[in-house]
């Protein structure tokens, strides 16, 4: 475990009394799938997210299907706010983990967090910009374990341009819809072991318009019926796989002024997210 990382993840934990990083998902993911961990990760595997799958399947290390679903911006605060919208993640979920983001709180520092475990001190993005990251990653880890990966997300995005040079493959558009739509298609194709899918709707609106107004509260609604849609797809196509779902954001938002929004600041509203966890195994 990178001691750096470690501390540089515990002490946002520590801030926000919460009891998990953002960077967790990377070791989680690597002990559903019986992967090593990146050389770099300082995050902790989230133990009962990894029990309940040994429950389900009664086997270690050997989930074969998931899908992450990456809604940009989409904060605790947002829970707070709109508890009927992030309820029903919830309910298909099954598992919670209040979460804590890292500093400056933006997309691309957070997302090399989430998909290395390792702090930005470490994975070497320490502002917003888009370098191919040099740590190893989520994506390093599963390739090198035969894992079919597709990373689908926006033209330039962070997502898509911070994981670049790796033996996964990559899919880009312009808009959410095209995203969703090609998601579902992966699932139902079953071609692929990882299917990361990233929407920036949210995000983009409300630095438009502020977090709460009504187009970002839309097109957070939209996230939630394609996380909806996206769950129903993978207990239907993936049904002979042992399986997992996550909703898996990299930094919540606040308000500007009357009319914009914006994040990268160490406050809750920027820093605290909920990761959720739907385990199932292939005789649900």
């Amino acid at each position: 475990m990178n001691e750096i990382s470690f501390n540089e993840l515990h002490k946002y934990m520590e801030q926000y009394g919460a009891d998990n990083s953002i960077g967790d998902l990377t070791p989680t993911m690597c002990d559903l799938f019986g992967c090593q961990y990146p050389a770099e990760c300082g995050a902790t595997a989230i133990a009962s997210v990894v029990d309940q799958a040994f429950r389900l399947t009664g086997k270690e290390g050997k989930m074969e299907k998931a899908l992450i679903f990456c809604p940009d911006a989409v904060g605790d605060i947002h829970r707070q706010k709109y508890p009927e919208k992030l309820a029903r993640v919830e309910k298909l979920a099954g598992f919670r983990f209040r979460s804590t983001s890292v500093m400056p709180s933006v997309t691309p520092v957070c997302f090399g967090t989430i998909f290395s475990g390792s702090s930005p001190d470490v994975h070497g993005i320490k502002k917003y910009e888009k370098p191919v990251l040099k740590v190893e990653t989520l994506f390093d880890m599963l390739a090198a374990a035969g894992k079919n990966v597709a990373v689908i997300s926006r033209n330039g995005c962070s997502i898509d341009k911070i994981f670049r040079d790796r033996e996964i493959d990559y899919f880009s558009f312009r808009t959410d819809a095209g995203i969703f739509e090609q998601t579902r298609k992966l699932i139902s194709d079953s071609d692929y072991d990882v299917i990361i899918s990233y929407f920036m709707d949210y995000d983009h609106l409300s630095h438009r318009h502020g977090p709460y107004a009504d187009e970002p509260v839309a097109a957070l609604e939209t996230a939630v019926q394609y996380f909806e849609t996206l769950v129903a797809d993978a207990d239907k196509y993936w049904a002979n796989f042992d399986r997992t779902v996550v909703w898996a954001p990299d930094h919540g938002n606040h308000i500007i002024d009357e009319t914009s929004g914006g994040h990268g600041t160490n406050i809750p509203e920027d820093m605290v997210v909920n990761h959720f966890y739907r385990i199932r195994s292939k005789e649900a």
